[in-house]
């Protein structure tokens, strides 16, 4: 878990052996509905390393627990971050790859699971997702990030509470997705629980069927002392095309427009094909030492991924109006990654009341790859990409190239948070980071290897912050932080660019309202990150700084009893510094200057009702216009999307039924999501109606 300062150890398993005997006795919201807050972070299980609740850190926190992903029908874990303040979605490699933009920066690395910095080639399955953590700004006593923030992902555990799920959704462009979870006692000190899910969806866009299967195991033992174990294996195998979405082409002046076309439209072949599969796996140890008041916490993680790709990329566009298009690819692209934690953590006095954590954290990740490239295909049009026919010349590559890049990062960090007055605590947390990288590039085609490596970079990165409660129901906060990223060797050249370095300013306020039914949080925040690279049509480019100052609000809550409500609004002014001052003032590519949104869903709960056990929802989110470029060449525009849904709970004895339909994008706006270049406009869906059926017994 995530959370203020810091990375936590993994959550516990859910719940703890049963001390009471005889027969369970189901809550009736089971039957009727769901809890009363569904979408309150307050009640998703996210800490600190010292497990502080998330009203009590200093710092913004966006929480995105599973029965949202639920009400909202999502599919990826991109639909429900537009929900979010100075949250959007970028690129994603063609939209195989996890990609966000968190208060203007682009992620790097920075996709966690359960607390583990996880570089991934592939996209996380929701059906394993308990909660999603929005940590805004740097954590400084995890060292390496970008400064805008981050996410983890933390993931089903076991429960001593049985109980199973069966669910199948669809939709109105060929979604087939069926899943499974079950979860229970073994014994009064074993727990399991087991997630799986099947997937064979076709798509709005052309030639696009995604094909996935994910199957994750997990065992938990407690014992009499408090002492736990939790063991874990996840298998995703996932199939789609690298989906490179439109293009621009020049208007004149240095100006350039996306294609007019369907938006089913495609500019690659139908052999584009991408195939991923990983195996991760990991176990958490607890202790208690002495007392409850310190424990010593361990994990142990490890993935192996490996993935095969080829595909068609747009080079450029000719005078007579022809498309110069090219296949590529990377073939045996095998990633693995390593990560070890030790840590210790308690509470004691020292003239002031001190909750404290500290350990080392060990991280060695090596991926590999082949890459290739086919000789130049002239032919198709803007307007009528498949008035020519692109070849597999893929097997007459006009170069192939053997590629190698290895990190290795370790690091010991120490967080305390300080009681200074009984409505004042002081965060302080720091981390020292030493990390070393090498790098072999071998052309495969003819003579030659070139070999690169850099001398172990040294960082100190820190942090403070200061929680004021004012008032029993107001908060007030302020923090520093700062943090690093080394580029180590980009898509394996090299080359290396300095790594970057980021610092944020942040105050804010939270405050329960209506006697805690609302939760709002509030922020201003000042970041600057120097040495920034930005990736244009596949080429690193330094682009020099970049500095992020703005506000967001948000509200969560359950007003009245069946009513649930996240509304959102964000302001960022993001501007690029340039080495050559070209691009100087310029907003980052795919950031707006604003978005907001709005969910809101209704249950009736009143069993007398002949309404219980329905729900409805619906929500809008509004995205600014974007550049598509750091050279502001051309525009994406701004959207306004409408979602809808609907859900019924059957009871059946002790037992429920949920029945779900839906509309997304009620008003079939047309828009663009990202842009990943000048030949890598990525385009939204349209309207889709949905449906599922799920059984919880």
């Amino acid at each position: 878990m995530l959370a203020g300062d810091a990375v936590a150890q993994d959550r516990a398993p859910e719940a703890s052996p049963p001390k009471a005997e005889g027969p369970a006795v189901l809550d009736a919201l089971m039957v009727e509905g769901t809890p009363q807050a569904r979408y309150d972070s307050r009640l998703s299980d996210v800490g600190s390393r010292l497990n502080n609740d998330i009203t009590e850190i200093p710092r913004t926190i966006d929480v995105i627990p599973e029965q949202l992903l639920q009400d909202q029908h999502a599919r990826e874990m991109e639909e429900v971050y537009r929900y979010f303040p100075n949250v959007v979605n970028n690129d994603g490699y063609g939209g195989t790859r996890e990609d966000y933009i968190i208060r203007g920066f682009r992620r790097r690395d920075d996709v966690y699971r359960n607390g583990v910095r996880l570089k991934s080639n592939s996209r996380i399955d929701p059906s394993t997702i308990e909660s999603i953590q929005i940590i805004k700004g740097p954590v400084s006593d995890i060292g390496q990030m970008t400064p805008g923030g981050l996410v983890n992902i933390t993931t089903k555990k076991p429960s001593w509470t049985a109980r199973n799920h069966l669910e199948t959704n669809f939709d109105s462009y060929g979604e087939r997705q069926a899943m499974f979870d079950s979860t229970g006692p073994l014994s009064e000190s074993f727990a399991y629980r087991i997630v799986g899910s099947a997937e064979s969806s076709d798509s709005f866009r052309d030639d696009t069927l995604v094909q996935r299967q994910f199957l994750a195991p997990t065992l938990s033992w407690i014992g009499a002392d408090g002492a736990s174990v939790t063991v874990g294996y996840e298998f995703s195998k996932d199939k789609r095309p690298l989906d490179r979405g439109f293009i621009t082409y020049p208007t004149g002046g240095g100006r350039r427009a996306v294609a007019d076309v369907a938006r089913s439209t495609r500019y690659d072949a139908g052999f584009t094909k991408r195939d991923s599969t990983y195996h991760q796996g990991e176990v958490d140890v607890a202790i208690p030492l002495r007392s409850d008041r310190w424990m010593l916490e361990g994990k142990l993680f490890y993935n192996h991924e490996r993935t095969d790709e080829i595909h068609t990329e747009v080079r450029s566009i000719q005078s007579n109006g022809l498309l110069v298009r090219r296949v590529e690819g990377n073939d045996d692209r095998n990633l693995d990654t390593f990560f070890g934690r030790l840590q210790t953590r308690g509470e004691f006095e020292a003239l002031l009341p001190v909750k404290v954590a500290t350990g080392i954290e060990y991280r060695r990740q090596k991926e590999s790859w082949i890459n290739y490239t086919g000789a130049d295909q002239v032919g198709g049009t803007v307007a009528n990409p498949a008035s020519w026919r692109l070849i597999d010349n893929s097997a007459r590559p006009t170069a192939r190239t053997a590629r190698r890049v290895e990190q290795t990062d370790f690091g010991p960090f120490v967080q305390a948070d300080i009681a200074l007055l009984p409505t004042v605590t002081l965060t302080l947390g720091g981390r020292y980071e030493l990390s070393k990288g090498s790098a072999r590039v071998e052309n495969l085609l003819g003579r030659g290897t070139t070999v690169g490596s850099y001398p172990v970079d040294r960082n100190l990165t820190k942090t403070a912050g200061v929680m004021w409660k004012a008032m029993e129901d107001v908060s007030f906060f302020a923090n520093y932080a700062d943090t690093f990223q080394p580029h180590n060797f980009y898509n394996g050249d090299t080359q290396v660019f300095p790594a970057e370095k980021g610092r944020q300013y942040e105050v804010g306020s939270k405050i329960n309202l209506m006697g805690e039914r609302l939760f709002m949080t509030a922020a201003l925040f000042d970041i600057k990150q120097s040495n920034v690279v930005e990736s244009s049509n596949g080429v690193a480019v330094l682009t020099g700084g970049q500095r992020s100052r703005g506000a967001e609000l948000s509200v969560v809550g359950n007003p009245v009893e069946g009513w649930n409500i996240r509304a959102a609004v964000g302001y960022v002014d993001a501007e690029l510094e340039s080495v050559d001052r070209t691009i100087d003032g310029n907003r980052p590519t795919n950031v707006p200057t604003h978005n907001a949104s709005l969910w809101s869903s209704y249950e009736f709960k009143d069993p007398s009702s002949p309404l219980v056990g329905l729900g409805l929802g619906a929500g809008v989110t509004l995205v600014g216009n974007r550049y598509g470029d750091a050279q502001h060449s051309f525009e994406l525009g701004s959207y306004t999307l409408v979602d809808t849904g609907v859900w019924y709970y059957i009871p059946v004895g002790e037992k429920k039924v949920r029945l779900d339909l839906g509309v997304k994008n009620l008003t079939d706006k047309s828009y663009l999501t990202a842009s990943g270049g000048t030949y890598r406009v990525s385009a939204g869906a349209p309207r889709t109606v949905y449906g599922g059926v799920s059984f919880d017994f």
